[in-house]
Parts: C-alpha cells; structure tokens; sequence
C-alpha cells in the first residue's frame, strides 16, 4: 500500500494479520486497512471478519 508516512498508525495481531488506521484527509472519519496472509481464500475471509469485529467493537 501506498500510504503516508505520518498519521499512520500500524497494529500487528501476528506475523499474519495487521491493520492500519489513519485519518481521513478529507472527512472527520478514520480509514482502516486490513492485511492478512492465509492458506485459502476462505482463511483470509475469516481472519478479515474477526479484525472487523474487533474494530467494530473498538470504536
């Protein structure tokens, strides 16, 4: 991803799993990016799901 250098803050899960959270530079909103690494398809659709969970319930 091409992201900024500042504003941008990282959060690793496990060497598979992280997600980025900035502010948006345009609205009063923060965009949040998801990256995993999985065996299938279907692993990644899982490990995408839980981080949305976890964010959901984060803010």
């Amino acid at each position: 991803m091409d992201l900024p250098l500042s504003n941008v803050l990282s959060f690793y899960l496990d060497e598979d799993q992280k997600f980025i959270a900035r502010p948006s530079g345009t609205e009063p909103k923060i965009k949040f990016y998801i990256e995993v690494k999985g065996r299938s398809h279907d692993d990644c659709e899982y490990k995408i799901k839980g981080i949305k969970e976890y964010l959901n319930n984060l803010v």
